[in-house]
C-alpha cells in the first residue's frame, strides 16, 4: 500500500490530542494474571496474529485438552474404585 501524502507533507494537527505513555507493566500482567485493559484493535494487513502465537496457541490447546482428558479419566477411575471397595463391604457383610 502507498501513502497520499509523505510523512513530511502531512504534519500532524494542533488540535491531535498528545499520545500518552502506557504505564509499566508488571510480571503478571506480561504473562496475562489478573485484570487486563481492553488491547486496541488492529486493523489492516498486519491483523493477523502472528506465526509464534498461532504455534504457542496450539500447543496450549492440545495441552489443555490432554489435562482434562487425565482429569476426568482419574475422576472415573476413582469413582469405579470406591464403588469397587463399596460392593466388596456390602458382599462381605
Amino acid at each position: 500500500m502507498t501513502s497520499i501524502a509523505r510523512h513530511g507533507e502531512n504534519p500532524p494537527s494542533p488540535r491531535q490530542l498528545p499520545i500518552e505513555p502506557r504505564p509499566e507493566r508488571s510480571l503478571l500482567q506480561k504473562l496475562g494474571v489478573g485484570f487486563q485493559p481492553p488491547a486496541q484493535a488492529e486493523y489492516g494487513p498486519d491483523a493477523y496474529p502472528s506465526v509464534l502465537r498461532r504455534i504457542t496457541s496450539l500447543f496450549l490447546l492440545i495441552g489443555l485438552v490432554v489435562f482434562l482428558g487425565v482429569a476426568v479419566a482419574g475422576m472415573i477411575g476413582s469413582v469405579i474404585l470406591v464403588a469397587g471397595f463399596l460392593l466388596e463391604q456390602a458382599i462381605s457383610s
